[in-house]
């Protein structure tokens, strides 16, 4: 008899939009022949919610509700619990997608499943299974071993099909990656209501993996080893399938970044038009000079309606720190052309980057507000956060220094004080609130 495979993403997560990684591994185990559900708990405990658990949920890193909404939904939410406990215990195996704010959930659910039935086989993966690993590269898995029995740092797709397919003896797998993505099937979502997603009209996409960037703090980078893109016949594909089976009028693409190949990112933007005149879409891109004029043009005509850009910092000095690949001059000529072509973007910024000095920082601040006409929104702003297995600076203890925090506030104030738009909670975003 088939074994009943379960993947699932517990609270608290962004409860918007359905898991895109976990509807990735569906697609591609159902393409192998091992039919598996998705149970999305955290948008369904989302829906639960009175408005001020709602409220408290879409505060990023809120490392109170983190630690207290197990026992919230075990007490207050006590009949729907026990029936999702229920659900996933008549499964023989769970895959569960681990993030830093779910995984304490995760890691008391998964506990009294194994409580409960010792055979159940437990798999988790996802970023923070990643993070955890370059934290604890000697002993990792040792203190998880008792809840759960197997791991899968980085890319899940070949990883899982060897889990469940008994072909993966170790305990973990460690970036066992595909070496393209042209057998990856798109995301159907097969036993999810898409209705049940406070969003219903938007929907994740996923064009790409990997960066042909190395910022010496970026984590994404060590999730997926190099870049690689689908066909656009297969996205142009997607998209079709979602217009028309559920009506959905707005995309999300989460590529690291969606102008990687711009010949490819050409051509995606034309077949976009090619096909359906446009759709609204939103994307993250890096800042690049080599991007000819008609490539702006075509992402306006396609339906682009808004960018996310990392700029990270106005001081050439710190830019060079961070090797983000590109010069404040360069920054200002991308921008005027994503304005010449009308398109709706915001910035990122760090600031305390391990070596940013006092002047660096002025002159950061200075290239923002003298540049106010050209940039219409702060998107993010956060003092520099050290993350396990990147290459910046891991002796310069910059996550509790209170200079980079100081930092921060005067940004803040500054940019309130100039009158710029910003994204209230994507400030301090990556900071633990109530800690």
């Amino acid at each position: 008899m088939a074994k009943q495979l379960l993947l699932t993403i517990l609270p608290p997560f962004w409860p918007k939009m359905p898991p895109l990684g976990l509807g990735f591994l569906q697609a591609f185990l159902n393409k192998n022949g091992f039919p598996s559900e998705i149970y999305d708990l955290n948008n369904y405990f989302y829906n639960l919610a009175d408005t001020d658990l709602k409220r408290e949920w879409l505060v990023s890193c809120n490392i109170r509700l983190e630690q207290d909404l197990f026992g919230i939904l075990k007490s207050k939410y006590s009949k729907e619990f026990d029936s999702a406990i229920e659900k996933m215990l008549a499964c023989d195996i769970i895959g569960f997608s681990c993030y830093k704010s779910n995984f304490y959930t995760t890691q008391k659910i998964t506990q009294e499943l194994k409580s409960r039935k010792k055979e159940i086989k437990i798999i988790l993966g996802g970023p923070e299974i990643c993070r955890q690993f370059f934290k604890n590269k000697d002993n990792f898995g040792e203190e998880f071993s008792k809840w759960a029995d197997y791991f899968v740092v980085g890319e899940g797709e070949k990883p899982l099909l060897n889990l469940v397919s008994g072909r993966q003896t170790k305990r973990w797998a460690e970036f066992e990656q595909m070496d393209t993505l042209s057998d990856l099937n798109f995301p159907r979502y097969a036993g999810l209501n898409l209705e049940n997603y406070p969003g219903k009209v938007a929907l994740p996409l996923q064009f790409s993996r990997g960066c042909i960037r190395k910022c010496r703090f970026c984590s994404e980078r060590l999730i997926f080893r190099g870049y690689r893109a689908r066909s656009i016949e297969s996205l142009i594909e997607e998209i079709r399938f979602y217009k028309e089976r559920h009506g959905i009028k707005y995309f999300v693409f989460f590529d690291s970044l969606l102008n990687a190949d711009l010949a490819k990112f050409g051509r995606l933007c034309g077949e976009i038009i090619n096909n359906f005149g446009s759709i609204n879409w939103e994307a993250q891109v890096a800042v690049r000079n080599d991007m000819p004029d008609e490539l702006f043009l075509k992402m306006k005509k396609s339906g682009c309606y808004n960018l996310f850009v990392g700029l990270e910092s106005g001081c050439n000095n710190t830019l060079l720190k961070m090797q983000k690949g590109f010069s404040k001059e360069e920054a200002i000529a991308f921008f005027k052309k994503l304005n010449s072509a009308g398109l709706n973007f915001g910035v990122s910024i760090i600031v305390g980057y391990p070596g940013e000095t006092d002047s660096d920082f002025q002159e950061s601040l200075d290239f923002i507000v003298k540049n106010k006409v050209l940039i219409p929104k702060i998107e993010q702003v956060n003092p520099f956060t050290y993350y396990d297995g990147t290459e910046a600076d891991k002796g310069a203890d910059y996550k509790l220094n209170k200079i980079a925090f100081q930092r921060m506030e005067i940004f803040m104030s500054k940019i309130k004080e100039h009158g710029f738009k910003f994204t209230k909670s994507y400030i301090g975003n990556l900071l633990e609130k109530n800690a």
